[in-house]
């Protein structure tokens, strides 16, 4: 009677609360009063009920503390153990001060890391199966890493399998393989330790017989373990992408007989990818002379200073761009007959085809188009009558579109970034009953909450470009009102930067352009940010520009785009990653590029 009666007074408790959400608004006062509480308690050493006996030093604190937050002591003290009988647990081999940093940390929050104690509580905080503090000590870790502790860390993260540091410390190590196969730490790697770092993808290496000579730089020290060359290293070595030299320098220092596998299986390496700036739909699209052949993509090295062609989609003017590593995605677009588009397509740089993706909900152009955690937002724009507020994104791995919140007003051509999670829609130009307007001030999405947020800004711009760096905006040109009238608008020079709370930063000014320029190709190239063409109301530019943060000025290219006639502007611009000339032969896949219906597209996580 007693049971059904406690039954039913849970589910009324639970009714209540799910009718009354009001009483949550006091959650976060009250896990400040517990916590503030449980370390009073530990401090006075009231209620103790358990010891924690190490060499040296004893620690009263509480049994339901300790088995809340870790399921070792959990599983000590509901067993028949001696622990959960006599109340005392012995750690002698773990020091004082970290058994006494780890409970402060667990009654308090709070913790003080260098990297000597965050190795040593990383390593006692797995044992014990206390995982927030495995994870602080994790993140403090990932923001140490250096070319001098990557490789003990990353042995530390493989002994215990911690799946973000391991990840971090993989890519770190990955970046730097070259100089750090020289170091003594990577010759003491366990195989296994080494086999994972060289079958990873992420090795900045543009040769294949360079995996080779690291693997075996490290067999010629560890060869006194070892009849022969390791098969598990020799696994790892894609030698479908070594050329026949190369194959025929290794099988003179190995014995057995080297496994060559079908290249259609072999991933390549990303140093063995060079990043273009990638233009689409720089052809006159008012030459009926012209066919979708024609507008084919435009790709630049900054390198070498050479324009290539890539293969063709169509002429499709104010589409969203973006790439990710060797995939860039083309949404929407105004159609030559001015009619505006509502299709996903994208380009595989590795196979050089084209592929199309299931179409937008609402046909799109002039919209913010980003990517963010394996989504790729297509917020606002211009459907051929009217600014749109909609916004949707497409799941990569689902691929299928999701419709979430509606923009606070509509809004296109804004310039548009992402940093940490959220999307930044600024400036950009608004509606109401068909009269035309410069939006000042800019939007925020959060893309975990599904919320929008509105923000003054007392600069106006649209048709501005926007890139990301170093958790900042960077806004570069675009069309601003005139000083004489609100509903007037110019070109303008102007560049500005503002942080993730949407604060104009003057600490990291970034200088005006050499001439006005709106609707221009802006992009971030390695750690440069390039303009490409424009317009200024009245001409068109097929000028280049660059600038570097920490320059004072913007340097002009000496090469131009090319175009056939006085210029463009509202085009798609992308950086993306290509595969090196050198390793097209071993693409099976790759071919003349074509448009090709697909209605399945996954892309790893790792290049989101």
């Amino acid at each position: 009677m007693l049971r059904g009666n406690y039954k039913r007074k849970a589910r009324t408790m639970h009714e209540c609360s799910d009718q009354a959400p009001f009483y949550t608004k006091s959650h976060e006062k009250l896990a400040g009063s517990i916590m503030k509480g449980l370390k009073d308690l530990y401090l006075a050493e009231i209620l103790c009920d358990t010891t924690i006996v190490t060499n040296g030093k004893r620690f009263m604190c509480h049994r339901v503390v300790l088995a809340s937050i870790s399921p070792y002591f959990q599983a000590m003290f509901t067993s028949s153990l001696k622990e959960s009988k006599f109340g005392e647990v012995q750690l002698l081999d773990i020091p004082p001060s970290a058994i006494e940093t780890i409970l402060y940390f667990i009654y308090t929050g709070l913790s003080s890391l260098s990297l000597d104690t965050a190795q040593e509580l990383f390593v006692v905080s797995s044992r014990l199966q206390i995982t927030p503090m495995q994870d602080l000590c994790s993140n403090y870790l990932i923001n140490s890493l250096n070319k001098e502790n990557c490789l003990w860390i990353y042995k530390m993260a493989h002994c215990h399998n911690h799946k973000s540091l391991l990840e971090a410390a993989l890519k770190f190590i990955s970046c730097h393989v070259t100089q750090l196969s020289e170091e003594e730490d990577f010759l003491h790697l366990d195989l296994d330790e080494l086999t994972s770092i060289l079958s990873s993808d992420q090795l900045m290496v543009s040769s294949e017989l360079s995996v080779y000579n690291f693997a075996n730089r490290w067999w010629e020290f560890n060869n006194y373990r070892y009849n022969s060359f390791p098969v598990e290293l020799l696994k790892a070595i894609r030698l479908p992408l070594m050329t026949q030299h190369e194959l025929n320098e290794v099988s003179k220092y190995i014995d057995q007989e080297i496994p060559f596998q079908h290249s259609k299986c072999i991933q390549l390496r990303h140093g063995m990818f060079e990043q273009k700036i990638v233009c689409m739909d720089l052809q006159a699209r008012e030459d009926v002379f012209l066919d979708d052949g024609d507008f084919q993509l435009d790709s630049y090295d900054p390198v070498s200073g050479v324009w290539e062609k890539l293969p063709s989609l169509k002429s499709l003017m104010c589409p969203g761009c973006l790439a990710i590593g060797n995939y860039l995605y083309v949404a929407g677009g105004i159609h030559r007959d001015d009619s505006v588009s509502n299709t996903l397509h994208l380009f595989d740089s590795v196979r050089n085809e084209w592929m199309e993706l299931p179409p937008m909900t609402r046909s799109r152009s002039m919209h913010g188009f980003l990517a963010c955690d394996q989504r790729l937002y297509a917020v606002g724009g211009w459907d051929g009558n009217d600014i749109i507020d909609t916004a949707e994104y497409f799941h990569i791995t689902d691929n299928c579109w999701t419709v979430v919140s509606n923009l606070p007003l509509p809004l296109r051509c804004c310039a548009s970034a992402q940093i940490k999670g959220k999307l930044y829609l600024i400036g950009g130009e608004s509606s109401r009953v068909k009269s035309f307007s410069m939006h000042q001030g800019f939007l925020i999405y959060d893309t975990v909450s599904d919320t929008w947020s509105r923000f003054p800004l007392k600069i106006t711009c649209s048709s501005a470009g926007a890139i990301t760096f170093d958790d900042k905006v960077f806004v570069v040109g675009g069309y601003t009102t005139s000083k004489r009238s609100s509903s007037c608008s110019k070109a303008t020079s102007r560049c500005f930067c503002i942080d993730p709370l949407g604060r104009v930063c003057h600490d990291c000014p970034m200088p005006p352009l050499q001439e006005s320029l709106a609707s221009a190709g802006v992009v971030l190239w390695k750690e440069r940010v390039y303009v490409l063409g424009g317009e200024d109301g009245n001409n068109f530019s097929n000028r280049i520009y660059y600038w570097t943060p920490g320059d004072f000025k913007w340097t002009l290219s000496n090469e131009k785009l090319p175009i056939l006639y006085d210029g463009v502007s509202a085009f798609g611009c992308v950086t993306l990653q290509v595969p090196m000339k050198q390793f097209h032969y071993v693409i099976p896949e790759r071919n003349a590029g074509h448009v090709k219906k697909e209605r399945s597209h996954v892309v790893s996580d790792k290049h989101i």
